[in-house]
């Protein structure tokens, strides 16, 4: 991967769509994986959908950031 300060635009933004795709994947497992009534799911299961959601999030955030940033500078 390129060196962040040196990414375009476009690279940022497809980074965001590609983080934005994967969280809302692992979001819909969760939800289905949860929501199934006849069986038990272990606490540790329910514990990393939402470590990953979470590391989803923050990395989320940090290119929205970066994308706000390049978008300032562009102007």
């Amino acid at each position: 991967m390129n060196n962040i300060g040196n990414m375009s635009k476009e690279e940022i933004t497809a980074t965001i769509q590609q983080l934005k795709d994967q969280l809302a994947e692992v979001e819909e497992e969760k939800s289905f994986v949860l929501s199934q009534t006849g069986r038990h799911v272990p606490g540790h299961i329910a514990r990393e959908y939402e470590a990953t959601i979470d590391r989803l999030q923050k990395e989320l955030s940090h290119w929205q950031m970066l994308l706000k940033g390049k978008e300032e500078k562009a102007k």
